[in-house]
């Protein structure tokens, strides 16, 4: 019974797509330690993290569920189904939310003075898909802040160095990009429900070209960080870094699902652990 809850919670908030942020999270706190790491403080970081996403996705889900209910892609999402009631993944959300300011709070005074910021771009980004096609690039910057969040709660003080800032808004771009990729097998569907996506509102070739540019315009950034980063453990991962967000774009086939979660699911996985060991190893 207990295990059963667990998989269905893991289920609903996709828990497998942490991959994509917590590593920057981590990188954010990473290039702050200047290799001094405090344990503790690097299990915060990583509860507040998770936390954090876990009540962002359950917002999303609930907000989004009148769409996902006619949804044929997300027939099976536990929230459609019913095996979570919406009473429990409000009760999800809020403690989640709970955790993820209490875990702010034992960090530093900064923090948590910021951490309302955080659920105000929660609250917001689900609405955006109903409101503009560039949604993706919000919902990128929004779990890209995390990045910003994981070197303040190492250090209480906005850097003067431009190379956090660089890592802010290469993950966040990078994300945008994957995420317009993730959207195509809805597009159709997006469409006659007047939903904004990128694929939505233009061709299906204009919005594979502007996933393309989004992710360009990335790897440039993360080729900046290298000045800032000169070591040949980040130059290792940058040319890894650079080739899986050019095979994303290789390999996707638009008109094959499988094709698609192989694009953003398969090649992303890698792109922020190998960041991390990048900046650790530097």
């Amino acid at each position: 019974m207990v295990m059963s809850t667990v998989r269905r919670m893991i289920e609903y908030v996709k828990m497998e797509h942490t991959v994509f942020d917590l590593p920057f999270v981590w990188s954010g706190a990473v290039i702050a330690a200047h290799g001094l790491y405090p344990v503790i403080k690097f299990l915060l970081i990583t509860v507040a993290a998770i936390s954090a996403r876990t009540a962002a996705m359950s917002i999303n889900r609930i907000q989004g569920l009148k769409y996902d209910l006619k949804n044929p892609r997300k027939k099976d999402w536990p929230l459609v189904t019913g095996e979570i009631t919406m009473k429990n993944a409000i009760l999800f959300t809020v403690i989640s939310a709970v955790i993820f300011e209490v875990s702010a709070y034992l960090l530093n005074w900064l923090v948590f003075l910021l951490s309302p910021i955080v659920l105000f771009l929660f609250l917001t980004d689900p609405l955006l898909k109903r409101v503009t096609s560039w949604r993706h690039v919000y919902m990128g910057l929004t779990i890209g802040v995390g990045t910003l969040g994981g070197y303040l709660a190492v250090v209480p003080s906005f850097p003067t160095s431009p190379v956090i800032y660089l890592v802010f808004l290469a993950s966040s771009l990078w994300i945008a990009g994957f995420d317009m990729i993730y959207v195509i097998p809805d597009t159709e569907y997006d469409r006659a429900n007047g939903l904004k996506t990128v694929m939505s509102k233009f061709s299906l070739r204009k919005g594979l070209f502007l996933s393309s540019m989004t992710h360009v315009i990335t790897g440039v950034l993360f080729v900046f960080i290298y000045f800032y980063i000169m070591s040949t453990a980040y130059l290792v991962a940058l040319a890894l870094i650079l080739s899986l967000m050019a095979l994303q774009h290789v390999i996707l086939d638009p008109g094959n699902p499988k094709s698609v979660k192989a694009s953003f699911l398969g090649a992303n996985s890698f792109i922020g652990l190998i960041f991390l060991l990048g900046v650790a190893f530097a």
